[in-house]
């Protein structure tokens, strides 16, 4: 969830904290370093999935996304795709962003090892400047809406809200060479957030009374991007906007 930063913070400053004291290594780690520690609690279910072969076999025989870069901290996935000298498409993910970006300059707030932080990166052909916009905040949505079991809605232009509140962000960055860097957070495990935060945010486990497998979810959404990709590269960009339009509740 987003609160409002004078500046976007740059560089790993924080570390996350493990049961009995330690400390988890600035960013970027392999998440295996949190296996014994911090991914081994069942409460917030989050097992090591870079090194899961089904995990990776599915996303790259269901998707374009052939790697998953996955990493205990960073400062933002948005940043760790661009500094991947590797420009094949992959999904960029972190059990915690030391300073996750969303729109105009806002700060995203997660809870490590609870939510879902990730980029998915590759190329794009669209037939419209706006076609992202209206293509990933549906793909979030649909992802999420079937654990929720009701209809959720979207916030102009990019944000997913169940009950009035807000689940998750998208943040799209291109370098108007059809590359594009797509950022997705959504509140997913996690049962409470800053205070200037309690009265607008939810996650799906505050919703529905229980956790969910991260994996699960982060698969369900590349699959459902890689359905709505090859959608926009037929052309059929109609059926998606009268989709969004349907869903849109609020503008902002």
């Amino acid at each position: 969830i987003c609160r409002r930063s004078r500046a976007v913070r740059l560089g790993c400053r924080s570390q996350i904290p493990l049961p009995g004291g330690a400390l988890a290594p600035l960013a970027p780690a392999s998440s295996a370093f949190l296996d014994a520690d911090l991914q081994s609690r069942d409460d917030l279910l989050t097992a090591v999935i870079s090194d899961d072969p089904n995990f990776l076999r599915q996303l790259a025989a269901t998707t374009r996304f052939g790697r998953l870069v996955h990493v205990a901290s960073c400062n933002s996935t948005q940043d760790l795709a661009a500094a991947d000298p590797d420009r094949s498409a992959a999904v960029y993910w972190a059990d915690h962003q030391t300073a996750g970006r969303g729109r105009q300059q806002r700060v995203w707030d997660d809870e490590p090892g609870t939510d879902i932080a990730a980029t998915f990166r590759c190329s794009v052909v669209a037939p419209s400047p706006i076609a992202l916009a209206v293509g990933v905040p549906l793909c979030v949505l649909q992802a999420a809406e079937p654990l929720v079991g009701r209809k959720l809605r979207l916030k102009w232009p990019n944000d997913v809200f169940c009950d009035g509140r807000k689940l998750a962000g998208v943040l799209i960055d291109g370098d108007g060479n059809g590359n594009y860097s797509i950022g997705i957070g959504i509140n997913l495990n996690r049962t409470r957030f800053p205070r200037e935060l309690e009265a607008i945010a939810t996650s799906l486990a505050l919703v529905c009374g229980r956790t969910f497998h991260r994996a699960a979810l982060l698969l369900d959404l590349a699959q459902r991007l890689e359905t709505m990709l090859q959608a926009l590269a037929r052309g059929e960009l109609g059926a998606l906007s009268e989709q969004f339009r349907d869903r849109l509740g609020l503008l902002g």
